[in-house]
């Protein structure tokens, strides 16, 4: 999966919502998360920072 930008743009991607899927996911709050396998305990994550747009 990727996400392209124009040169003098910021890129960025979002996790999907969480459906209780495998792989990184966004929960209710906006929090990012990850799931080793479908159905298993959310591992939380610290979102990646991202350079601020001008």
């Amino acid at each position: 999966m990727s996400e392209t930008a124009e040169p003098d743009q910021t890129q960025g991607w979002s996790p999907a919502p969480d459906e209780g899927q495998a792989g990184t996911v966004m929960t209710k709050d906006g929090q990012w998360a990850y799931r080793y396998k479908d159905g298993a305990e959310l591992i939380m994550m610290k979102m990646p920072e991202r350079p601020a747009s001008t």
